[in-house]
């Protein structure tokens, strides 16, 4: 069986984000999101759980973009002095011991709690820029998923570059022209080891069209499609109505519409169907990895 999540990160970060986000859930094939708590734009969460029960719903942790939830003098390492984060500086100040870990718990907690605090059921935790796979901040990940009872995590064991063919000779060719991909894949694949003995859930793999700019090609979407194994699959996407607020806070803003109309594209919801794909959400793969265990299957 072939299941698919297909996550929209970013909700909540500005309106308009939430409006491409909306159209894609209605009209497309968003099946989860993950949450930026900490813009006001988060408030219209609680609308849209309502409107969609069955999409899940996790918490993209972020403490690189934008104003904190916390008050900025309880964490004054993790902000500027305009009271803002550190942007583009967080992972060298975090590499760099320069951001107090105990500060960035609180910071983080408050993120979930403020989605639990509208009345969410939190499916998974993923990150802003994937930046929790940096290790200092990775055990505190894994520390919020126990802390806060979140069954889910975005899996990290990539299936490089979802045109390719799955044989080990084009593989083992795609890391000979991307070595810096393998350590990173290598480093993130032992981090999803750690976190599956904690006892996080998480899809088998994720996918994505590319790392080069061309995340919003329908051909690139249709030819991930059809290279969908068995199993459960993670892809994320950033679909958005670009408005006058994105730009301060995101250099991807314009691919961001095309990505709404390739989610929301019947030739999109055909190719899904042509292969034989279920879509489904963090609910749903935490139920089916329950109901594996219930029948002895590891």
């Amino acid at each position: 069986m072939k299941n698919l999540i297909v996550n929209a990160d970013g909700y909540g970060f500005t309106t308009g984000i939430n409006r491409g986000i909306e159209l894609s859930a209605e009209h497309g094939i968003v099946s989860s999101i993950s949450v930026n708590a900490n813009f006001d734009a988060a408030e219209d969460l609680a609308a849209f759980v309502r409107r969609f029960p069955t999409i899940s719903v996790g918490v993209h942790l972020n403490p690189v973009v934008g104003p904190p939830v916390a008050d900025p003098k309880e964490i004054p390492t993790l902000v500027d002095s305009k009271g803002l984060f550190h942007a583009g500086a967080f992972t060298r100040r975090l590499l760099g011991g320069k951001i107090d870990v105990g500060q960035l718990e609180l910071e983080l907690s408050r993120q979930i709690e403020r989605v639990r605090g509208m009345g969410v059921s939190i499916s998974h935790l993923d990150s802003h820029q994937n930046r929790h796979l940096y290790p200092p901040f990775f055990s505190l990940f894994l520390r919020l998923l126990h802390r806060y009872g979140i069954s889910c995590m975005r899996t990290h064991a990539h299936f490089p570059r979802a045109e390719l063919p799955r044989s080990q000779r084009r593989l083992a060719s795609f890391y000979v022209l991307h070595p810096h991909r393998f350590a990173t894949h290598a480093l993130a694949r032992a981090e999803m080891t750690l976190a599956r003995r904690r006892g996080a859930l998480m899809a088998d793999r994720l996918m994505s069209t590319s790392s080069t700019g061309d995340k919003a090609d329908q051909g690139k979407w249709l030819q991930l499609l059809q290279n969908v194994p068995d199993g459960w699959t993670e892809v994320y996407c950033h679909p958005a109505m670009p408005d006058d607020e994105l730009p301060r806070w995101a250099t991807y803003v314009e691919p961001r519409r095309a990505e709404v109309e390739v989610m929301t594209s019947p030739e999109t919801r055909d190719q899904i169907e042509r292969c034989g794909i279920a879509l489904g959400s963090f609910h749903d793969l935490a139920r089916a990895r329950a109901a594996a265990v219930a029948d002895g299957v590891t």
